[in-house]
């Protein structure tokens, strides 16, 4: 218990130093390195913090150092392919940078950069499924690592064995370095809006398939209510009582109807002054089938 108590304190402190890194990041165009300058800088009160100037520099300096080998950022979105859809080759002139840049102004009146106007801004059809504002949102995913010093003894220890027992083949080798070296990793994601143009880096990742590609869900339809009805409650009726079964007097399904405006129902006696006629209603009446 003690253990999930430091690991959930350690959570919450990296959860700020995340939306801080992207702070920084979406004022900076996206950049690794001030991301992690501001992430360093708001871990520092969990690297012992300080009392006065020196005491803070000391812990910023901790943090820096053990953070160059425990954290990595990974941007989300804007991915690679929203590059390829909306790269702005007069951003980057503007910007005076040879990488590839996403123009972040009048989101609400463009869909393609301005010298772009016939790029493919449909997310049903482009590379990264996304329209120009969605490629203006900053995600980033963080990953930092519990440094054994943080933890308690042995529940640390087994807290790190559990997780190399569980998954003894990860695919990501930062992960699975931090567990070799004993810390526990830590995962952050925050997303923010984009408040200048994101310069491409080797921190943005591609697209991943399983984000874009899978099949839509199929739709389901709305339940027909009535406008005066807001809670769109049944009608008990309607949905108590089963309808009713029409009587049918042939093949196709149509009620048998006979000279007198017959239906099949049982009628009111009437007199008759022909008793053939009186047969022959009786015996259509008997040729009827049964409900």
């Amino acid at each position: 218990m003690l253990q999930t108590g430091l690991a959930y304190h350690a959570r919450s402190i990296v959860n700020y130093a995340s939306f801080e890194a992207a702070r920084a990041g979406s004022v900076a165009h996206a950049g690794l390195a001030s991301m992690r300058l501001a992430f360093a800088r708001a871990m520092t009160t969990y690297y012992g913090g300080g009392r006065n100037l020196a005491e803070l520099a000391d812990s910023f300096a901790a943090a820096q150092l053990d953070l160059a080998t425990a954290l990595r950022i990974e941007i989300v979105s804007p991915t690679r392919e929203s590059f390829d859809d909306y790269h702005s080759p007069a951003a980057a002139q503007r910007l005076q940078t040879s990488a590839r840049v996403l123009p972040s102004a009048q989101l609400g009146v463009l869909d393609c950069p301005t010298e772009r106007a016939n790029c493919n801004a449909d997310p049903a059809s482009n590379r990264s499924g996304q329209t120009l504002a969605d490629a203006n949102l900053l995600k980033l995913r963080v990953t930092w690592g519990l440094p054994p010093a943080k933890q308690v003894p042995l529940a640390g220890r087994f807290f790190t064995w559990a997780l190399r027992t569980l998954d003894p083949d990860d695919e990501d080798a930062f992960r699975r370095g931090l567990v070799e070296a004993g810390r526990i990793p830590l995962v952050s994601q925050v997303t923010l809006r984009m408040q200048s143009d994101a310069i491409e880096n080797a921190a943005i990742l591609p697209r991943t398939r399983a984000s874009g590609d899978s099949p839509a869900p199929a739709a389901t339809p709305l339940p027909g209510c009535a406008p005066t009805d807001p809670l769109c409650t049944p009608d008990p009726a309607s949905a108590d009582t089963p309808p009713e079964t029409p009587l049918s007097g042939g093949e196709d399904g149509t009620p048998a109807v006979d000279g007198n405006g017959s239906d099949g129902e049982t009628r009111p006696e009437t007199d008759s002054s022909d008793p053939t006629e009186d047969v022959e209603d009786t015996e259509d009446a008997e040729e009827e089938p049964e409900c």
